[in-house]
């Protein structure tokens, strides 16, 4: 007898869900902080500052 799989292919994993949020609200701040920062230099202060430096992902 073959049992049939009641799972919707839409769902995921909830971790997984959580992380792309997240991901998606860093990269937002991230935009935001490149629309009002005044240069390079601020720019780079800032994101690092607020550990959003795409050197230090994963680092919180």
């Amino acid at each position: 007898m073959i049992k049939e799989d009641h799972r919707s292919e839409n769902q995921t994993d909830p971790a997984a869900s959580e992380e792309a949020e997240a991901d998606t609200v860093r990269r937002q701040a991230r935009l935001t902080l490149a629309g009002q920062a005044r240069d390079a230099d601020e720019l780079k202060m800032l994101l690092e500052m607020l550990g959003l430096h795409p050197s230090q992902e994963g680092e919180s």
